[in-house]
């Protein structure tokens, strides 16, 4: 593998285990609704993507009579509960994200909000090692538009051939790859297939290490 001057991670499902606490607050907030059984709502289809997106549908396919923002701020309170409550850091990180900051710049580029990233910095104690951090306020167009790769390679100061992203979505590798850069598809939240896109596949960050260091 080509070396690289920076590794640009995704967040959810890269650096948490965070999908099934985001469909947890989902069903939660459809629970909520009266929509618990018959609310539509294929997860996986939505990973990589934004909050508002599967709202937007979920507005759309049944004429709830909610503002969008009102459902987001709701989704996002229970999201945020469930983050803290259960901590699901990839323990695996907490040695090999120093270990990669020795080598390369770092960033996290995630279609989350910026709340939910300063969360998932804090309860990880990860921050002080990456460079910057681009999340949805940062960009206006969500994977699988590379705008958001395009931003983090731009804060780094680097092209964004010279950059290796990390991403367990087959949207966010589909945004990487548009945006010239190397990725490695991490099978934490879809098997191989749905990621084939990607340059390199690792089933766990003992392959990543391999691949990095």
């Amino acid at each position: 593998m080509k070396r690289f001057a920076a590794i640009i991670f995704d967040m959810d499902g890269v650096i948490v285990d965070s999908e099934p606490l985001h469909q947890k607050a989902f069903e939660t907030l459809f629970e909520e609704l009266g929509k618990k059984h018959d609310h539509g709502i294929v997860f996986h289809e939505y990973y990589g993507r934004s909050d508002k997106v599967l709202l937007k549908d979920f507005i759309e396919k049944h004429r709830v009579p909610f503002e969008l923002e009102d459902l987001t701020a709701r989704k996002l309170k229970y999201f945020l509960h469930y983050l803290r409550e259960h901590r699901p850091v990839f323990k695996e990180l907490h040695a090999l994200v120093p270990e990669l900051a020795k080598h390369y710049k770092l960033g996290v580029a995630s279609s989350n909000f910026r709340n939910v990233i300063d969360v998932v910095m804090d309860i990880s104690g990860l921050r002080s090692h990456f460079n910057v951090i681009v999340g949805y306020e940062d960009i206006r167009f969500t994977k699988p538009d590379p705008e958001i790769y395009f931003t983090a390679a731009k804060r780094l100061g680097l092209r964004p051939s010279h950059c290796c992203v990390i991403e367990d979505a087959a949207l966010g590798v589909q945004a990487a790859k548009m945006a010239g850069m190397t990725c490695i598809g991490l099978t934490t939240s879809l098997p191989a297939e749905r990621l084939a896109q990607a340059d390199f596949i690792a089933h766990d960050y003992a392959e990543v290490r391999r691949l990095l260091l």
